[in-house]
């Protein structure tokens, strides 16, 4: 039996826990916030913290997000070669609210801007991933961070907005 592609999609968002599609709001209302949860790297498990905003683009389909992301020591990491490093840094990118060639809606990029604590050894990341709301209401913003010598240096970011 042939699985059409549309089914196999559903299939597949419900098995992972997302929704099929994020219904984002075009004015970006009630995404902004601050998101706390964790991501992996090679040296183990870290806190992080996003303080975004969310704002519109004249003209645009795409919403601009500004913001902060810090990242603090949590008890899963703690045998990590950077076990103890806390800091923070600036960010600005993009969210896109309607699906757009291969990128869908939900899709979410940000570019590290300037530190605001800079721990000593340890740096800066870019990401992407996808922002989604989860079934009892909240948002969640899930990727990868892009840290290190190459894209595979971190990965499985994971935060949750929990103040507006």
């Amino acid at each position: 039996m042939k699985t059409k592609p549309a089914i196999l999609t559903l299939v597949m968002s419900a098995m992972l826990g997302f929704p099929a599609s994020a219904q984002i709001p075009a004015t970006g209302e009630g995404i902004g916030g601050i998101y706390a949860g964790s991501y992996l790297c090679q040296d183990g498990e870290h806190g992080v913290v996003l303080d975004i905003a969310v704002s519109e683009i004249e003209g645009r389909t795409e919403l601009r997000v500004d913001g902060t992301l810090g990242f603090v020591p949590v008890l899963a990491g703690a045998n990590g070669e950077l076990a103890d490093v806390a800091g923070s840094f600036t960010i600005s990118g993009f969210l896109l609210t309607e699906p757009r060639g291969a990128n869908t809606a939900g899709y979410l990029q940000f570019q590290r801007e300037e530190w605001l604590l800079e721990p000593e050894g340890y740096g800066s990341a870019n990401f992407r991933g996808q922002l989604n709301r989860r079934d009892d209401g909240l948002w969640q913003v899930t990727g990868t961070p892009l840290a290190g010598p190459t894209s595979e240096f971190c990965s499985d970011l994971i935060a949750t907005r929990f103040l507006p």
